[in-house]
């Protein structure tokens, strides 16, 4: 006897196959087995040693409220200072007269970004470098402890000259 496609034998399999699949899902989904006629445990209670008085020293007061944060300033402080083959010396002149009032203030920078004014990347980079190196000795009150970073800022109509440095500080809040 042969056995065709859709013989009895293969659908009766089928059918069992997904019995057991549908019973084992009500069973996962009726929370597992039931352990039929065991009974529930029972919590065992662990007693807890008896405390043993100890002196205790008074709280502390409360600490002060820390001051808040400083926050930095969303618009920069912008300087712009030609310094074409200036020398380290006239470098911190400048920018100690540039950031005088700010000093005055007791204002302090977050962080500094230098834009060396170059007709190649490399020169104006190499500019910022050595204003950010000079911006400490030059006005540590304002400069010391803050970021500062150098860009190029291309030869174009916006900055028309080489040498010319472009300070952008952004300050802490007070």
């Amino acid at each position: 006897m042969s056995r065709g496609r859709g013989s009895s034998h293969t659908f009766a399999g089928w059918v069992f196959a997904d019995a057991l699949l549908a019973m084992t899902i009500i069973g996962l989904a009726a929370g597992g087995a039931v352990q039929a006629g065991q009974p529930d445990p029972v919590p065992v209670v662990v007693a807890a040693p008896a405390p043993t008085p100890t002196e205790t020293a008074p709280p502390a007061p409360p600490a002060p409220p820390a001051p808040p944060a400083d926050g930095v300033a969303q618009a920069p402080v912008v300087l712009e200072l030609p310094l074409r083959d200036a020398s380290d010396e006239a470098i911190r002149a400048a920018v100690a007269g540039a950031v005088g009032e700010l000093s005055a203030q007791g204002r302090r920078a977050a962080f500094v970004l230098t834009f060396g004014t170059a007709s190649t990347p490399g020169a104006g980079t190499a500019l910022a470098r050595r204003v950010n190196a000079q911006l400490d000795a030059a006005a540590g009150q304002v400069f010391a402890g803050s970021a500062k970073r150098d860009f190029w800022r291309a030869v174009n109509a916006q900055s028309p000259e080489a040498g010319v440095v472009r300070l952008e500080v952004y300050l802490l809040q007070q």
